[in-house]
């Protein structure tokens, strides 16, 4: 505030320190060491407005009162004090402690300054203010508005009141008033607190508007709310130069735009005419047609590997040995963290990490082989197929077939499943929708075994062949039956092709065109031609490695792994040339085979005279990788997702899990 200056000095009426003049520095030590009563009566020099000095915000330490002031009086009745505030200006009232009234709650203390701007920005219109440790109450719109105090246009320097023609309320000069005060007294005026015009301070009404000019009187009309500050009305620009502005830029913008769509090059020039049309572009076909899970990419077929597969490290963790009982017949890795051993008196769920028993299914007694169909797993025994459920581990159904059941094959996109019985000569066709037989397809006298089908469920085929044990000879002549498991049994032809060298495994392409059978006796993989007529065709045999025992497909580049044991190797075929590609030798006889379901790796069991190892075979640059086993593996299951496998040993009873 313009009054806060270096020559301000107060007068005390009746203190124990003297009359003054002091500074506020030392009134405000005298209050905090108690040289002074706060309640005592302190004015400004230059005017009569005597306060409490508890009620001058540059005294007070604290904001904090003793009580709050009595609510005010229905008479309203005025006193001395009044006539003082009258003519004190706005600098010195915003320099004292306020409280306010609205309603029937009093808060405070707030300083004038602060009043002034709560009032300026549109509260407190109906607040009573008092200044601090007083009784009179006063309208905050006629102490704090405009026209409530002398114009500051007539203040000196220091913010008291010089000598002018609208000085507000003059008084008779002091001996301790500053010189600029020494000036003569003039008639005094003030502004009517309606209309702001000058009137002589005797008038009762307003000669301009008739209004009371009294200070303290609520007025009959209020103040323009657009006024400013100096209570003067601004201007229509003042008031609207902002939408101008933005209405002002934004037709700039857009008159600059269409300078600049007129002013481009050539803008009046017609348009001239395409010389050739662009050829039309038809859609790449691929011949011949893609297999199931495949996409034609720029005139070739791309195999698309599901996201959630994959295969095994170079160099896995393998957890084990885990000893199983005498008994177990097979082995099934349910996934990373569990697996299914098959025993005679039912299956047990074992831990993949530390191979203890978890759960024991004994509703499936004797069962040989596992297979997992989907979310099952489907469990074969000497007449029946048990359903099992891969998440809670508990039978679902059991499938009688009333005769010994031999290899499964799933098809037709998971929906079929074919299940060989040698001794009925039968291949059962089971339908995994409600795990029922749907059909049964009769071979004549020949003892069925292998089978494979395609994924469109409407070819496949079936051998007579089987591996013999370790020491005996492949069995003489050997047959391929050609079905449609599609259609009925009595409604088809059942085409049987003489296979002699023991066909001891099916391979059949995903679209049905191609079969491929391993002769095991003959060292050779013969491809299958299927004729319109139903019937197959012999093509060209390619050789292999010796004793071939079993063919897997490598979906992602149309190849197809043959796995000879004793041959001791791996022969990779191009299934499209029917050409041999590659072959991948071993320093020990080749036990089974496992592809990932991404098709970039070949897991393989490798068993030795007291050991073995896991050879991991990598399909792109067909690098080999041995993983070294205490004891002889002989079979090798892998998770569904490919990135765990368990092997098996059936000489030792152990397991172990490789992740």
């Amino acid at each position: 505030m313009t009054v806060l200056d270096d020559e301000i000095r107060f007068y005390v009426e009746g203190g124990a320190i003297g009359p003054g003049p002091f500074t506020d520095d030392e009134l405000r030590d005298a209050l905090r060491e108690g040289r002074l009563d706060p309640g005592v009566p302190v004015r400004l020099a230059g005017h009569d407005l005597l306060v409490p000095a508890h009620a001058w915000a540059t005294f007070a330490r604290e904001r904090t009162l003793a009580s709050l002031p009595p609510p005010p009086s229905p008479e309203g009745a005025l006193s001395e004090l009044v006539a003082a505030l009258k003519t004190t200006p706005a600098s010195v009232r915003d320099m004292l402690l306020w409280c306010t009234r609205e309603g029937n709650v009093t808060s405070g203390p707030f300083t004038g300054g602060e009043l002034r701007r709560l009032l300026a920005s549109g509260r407190m219109k109906t607040a009573l203010v008092a200044i601090v440790d007083t009784t009179d109450w006063y309208s905050v719109r006629l102490v704090f508005g405009a026209g409530a105090a002398p114009p500051e246009s007539t203040r000196g320097p220091s913010g008291i009141a010089d000598d002018g023609p609208l000085s507000a309320g003059r008084r008779s000069p002091r001996p301790d008033d500053p010189p600029n005060l020494l000036a003569v007294a003039r008639d005094p005026l003030t502004r009517c607190p309606t209309c702001l015009e000058a009137v002589p301070r005797s008038a009762e009404l307003c000669p301009h508007c008739d209004e009371p000019t009294d200070v303290l009187a609520p007025p009959s009309t209020s103040r323009p709310a657009s006024l400013g500050e100096d209570g003067r009305e601004p201007t229509w620009l003042a008031m609207h130069w902002r939408p101008l502005v933005t209405l002002g830029a934004i037709a700039a913008l857009v008159c600059c735009g269409i300078a600049l769509r007129y002013l481009a090059p050539n803008r009046f020039l017609p348009e001239r005419a395409l010389t050739a049309r662009p050829p039309a572009q038809t859609p790449a076909t691929c011949t011949p047609a893609c297999w199931p899970g495949e996409a034609c990419t720029v005139g070739k077929c791309t195999w698309l590997a599901p996201n959630d597969v994959g295969h095994l490290p170079d160099a896995p963790v393998v957890s084990g040995p885990f000893a199983l009982p005498k008994d177990v017949s097979d082995v099934l890795p349910l996934d990373r963290e569990r697996f299914l051993v098959a025993t005679l008196v039912g299956l047990e769920v074992r831990d993949a990490r530390t191979g203890e028993v978890q759960s024991l299914v004994s509703e499936v007694p004797q069962a040989r082989r596992l297979t997992r169909v989907g979310e099952v797993v489907y469990a074969t025994g000497p007449t029946r197929v048990s359903v099992v459920d891969v998440a809670t581990s508990r039978l679902r159904k059991s499938i009688e077939l009333g005769s010994q059941v031999g290899s499964l094959a799933v098809g037709a996109s998971g929906r079929r499943v074919l299940a060989s019985l040698p001794s009925a000569h039968a291949v059962a066709i089971l339908a995994t929708e409600y795990h029922a037989e749907i059909d049964r397809i009769f071979f004549g006298d020949d003892p069925v075994g292998p089978v494979g089908t395609d994924d469109t469920g409407k070819r496949a085929l079936t051998t007579t062949g089987q591996v013999p044990l370790a020491g005996l000879r492949d069995p003489t002549g050997g047959a391929v039956y050609a079905f449609d498991p599609s259609r009925l049994a009595s409604e088809q032809d059942r085409v049987r092709a003489s296979m002699i060298g023991n066909p001891v495994s099916v391979l059949m392409t995903p679209d049905g065109e191609w079969s491929f059978v391993v002769l095991r006796a003959e060292d050779a993989l013969v491809p299958l031609e299927w004729l319109p007529s139903g019937a197959v065709g012999q093509r060209e045999r390619v050789p292999t490695c010796r004793e071939p025992e079993q063919v897997e497909l490598v979906r992602r580049d149309r190849r197809a792994i043959v796995r000879c044991s004793e041959g001791r190797a791996l022969d990779v075929v191009d299934l499209a040339t029917r050409k041999h590609v590659r072959r991948v030798s071993f320093n020990a006889r080749a036990a089974d085979l496992a592809v990932s379901p991404d098709g970039r790796q070949a897991v393989v069991a490798l068993p030795g005279d007291s050991s073995g190892w896991v050879a991991l075979v990598d399909l792109d640059t067909y690098l080999v990788k041995l993983v070294l086993l205490p004891a002889e593996p002989t079979r090798v299951r892998l998770s569904p997702d490919g990135t765990a496998a368990l092997v098996f040993s059936d000489r030792s009873k152990v397991a172990w899990v490789l992740r």
